[in-house]
């Protein structure tokens, strides 16, 4: 029982199909571009690749719906196959021209009513084919050839006119190829030719087809060919990133870009240069198109191919133009899918007009710092002059009176001794009333040389008013300070000022007072010292005396 059933569904099939080489062929082609198109689909992200998808499934359509002409047996099925290929005949041209203007970024191109458009010929036509077939299709009639039942087509003028119009659409989008080609790099140049490559088979044989120079009577060629189309397609996707780098993306992201920007591919050849990189080049950018990147830059950076590495690098670099042009450049490595390193992308920022200010904040940052180091000195005199005398150039009694009552805490702080000696010129005014005021202010600033070149590292002098002065000597015991007086004395004494034809010489008294038997503070230990030398002067002058504890006289 179930071998004739088998028999009679082989037998019912056979009625309604037949398996036609041509039929066979069409089916395989057709299945290729499915497959090409389920690629674009998937990377729809990619502009440009909605259109190709659309275009792709408009091709399969028609050479699917041509298989099943080939394919179907009754004539009513035949002609309704034929009907449903018109949706992928009269569509197709018109989405290769709309996908051509998207690859070339003629995006402003796109206006609703030129979309509406493109479209009016192939919706009438469609129409014509399914409710009006007389004015496309003649006559159609069922013939029988090589055992096979195949249909034959008696083309009207509407048929013609589309296949004109169709014509016309591929080959303006050829032009547009064509024009955009010329004005792009080789790496663009090579994805208008895959293009082309891809559509130009189809044409070619539809044309051999129509003009009837082909022994296949009856078969349009140009669905045969679509699976070479996909074929193309998917060589360009897979090997050249065809829909990852399509130029749209470049249109809107490199093209608009004031840097300048280099694409160099992993052999360092550059690909790529965006017309603001025109601005800072010296020859046609076509020159440098093809040429290794060391080469092209080796007038700009002393070691070009350094900057070439795996890492992301920065420099700033020196343009030789006149005036001088500085850049910042940065190389960006570019990897694929799989992480390998498939070229470089160089961005260059002109950096002249900040450097320029740069130089100006510089000139200002040092005029700035001149001027603070000369207000320092300003600074640095007033306090000199605010704690100097301005005749002996020693400090002053403002100046003991800050620094003594710091130096008493630092003795007290770690425990060391502190003198003082306060000195008078004895009978200073009979200097001044003989000689002048003068030779007395000659007299002063003699003394205080002398009295500060016996002066130790640390130890300080101050004219403590009039004819006194006062020499504060830290860390040192009353013994030695005594001894230095002393000496100190003698040295005055023997002292020869010369003024004119005279010699001048003076004697001071000297009064001795020390930290901490002599008084813990700086008053204390000032009053115990000018009661030394009140000592001194009234018991003979010229000579030393040291403070006693009683207070009441000095030794």
């Amino acid at each position: 029982m179930g071998v004739p059933v088998l028999e009679g569904i082989q037998g019912w099939l056979e009625m309604l199909f037949q398996y036609h080489p041509y039929s066979i062929l069409l089916a395989v082609s057709a299945l290729v571009t499915l497959a090409v198109s389920i690629i674009v689909w998937r990377r729809t992200a990619a502009p440009g690749s909605f259109i190709l998808g659309i275009m792709l499934s408009a091709m399969f359509v028609w050479g699917g719906a041509y298989a099943l002409v080939w394919s179907v047996v009754a004539l009513e099925q035949k002609f309704f196959w034929l009907k449903a290929m018109y949706l992928g005949v009269v569509m197709t041209p018109t989405l290769f021209l709309i996908f051509t203007l998207q690859i070339t970024h003629r995006e402003h191109w796109f206006t609703p009513l030129r979309i509406a458009a493109l479209f009016i010929e192939p919706v009438l036509m469609l129409s014509v084919v399914w409710f009006v077939p007389r004015l496309a299709f003649a006559s159609i009639e069922s013939i029988t050839k090589n055992g096979y039942i195949i249909m034959h087509v008696h083309r009207g003028i509407l048929f013609w006119v589309n296949t004109y119009y169709s014509y016309a659409v591929i080959l303006g989008a050829f032009y547009i190829l064509w024009v955009s080609s010329r004005h792009a790099n080789l790496f663009f140049k090579r994805q208008y030719q895959f293009v082309l490559y891809g559509s130009i088979v189809p044409l070619a044989l539809s044309v051999y087809t129509q003009t009837r120079f082909i022994a296949f009577s009856d078969l349009d060629l140009a669905p045969v060919a679509f699976g070479i189309s996909g074929i193309i397609y998917a060589y360009a996707i897979f090997r050249h990133q065809f829909m990852e780098l399509i130029p749209v993306a470049r249109s809107r992201l490199i093209e608009n870009m004031s840097d300048g920007v280099l694409v160099i591919d992993e052999q360092g050849r550059i690909i790529d240069i965006n017309p603001a990189m025109q601005g800072f080049l010296d020859d046609d950018p076509g020159f440098y198109i093809g040429k290794n990147v060391s080469e092209a830059l080796k007038t700009w950076a002393e070691n070009p191919s350094e900057l070439m590495n795996e890492l992301e690098t920065r420099t700033e670099i020196k343009l030789p133009h006149n005036p001088s042009r500085y850049l910042d450049m940065r190389v960006t490595p570019l990897y694929d899918d799989d992480q390998r390193m498939n070229g470089r992308l160089i961005v260059f920022r002109d950096i002249t007009e900040r450097k320029g200010v740069e130089k100006d904040l510089r000139r200002a940052m040092d005029r700035l710092q001149g001027q603070l180091i000369e207000i320092g000195l300003l600074q640095s005199q007033l306090r000199e002059q605010a704690i100097r005398d301005a005749l002996t150039n020693l400090f002053n009694r403002r100046y003991l009176d800050e620094t003594l009552e710091r130096e008493l805490a630092r003795a007290a702080r770690e425990l060391y001794p502190l003198c003082i000696v306060m000195m008078d010129i004895d009978h200073f005014k009979d200097v001044n009333d003989t000689h002048g005021h003068e030779a007395g202010d000659l007299v002063l600033r003699s003394l205080a040389d002398a009295v500060t070149r016996q002066s130790r590292h640390g130890d300080f002098v101050c004219r403590f008013g009039g004819e006194e002065f006062v020499l504060v000597m830290p860390n040192i015991g009353i013994e030695v300070a005594h001894e230095r007086a002393l000496s100190l004395h003698k040295n005055i004494e023997t002292l020869g000022i010369p003024y004119g034809r005279f010699h001048l010489s003076v004697t001071v008294s000297m009064g001795l007072a020390w930290y901490p038997a002599h008084g813990e503070t700086k008053e204390d230990l000032l009053r115990a010292a000018d009661r030394a030398l009140y000592t001194a002067k009234h018991t003979g002058r010229n000579q030393v005396a040291v403070y006693r504890e009683d207070k009441s006289k000095a030794e």
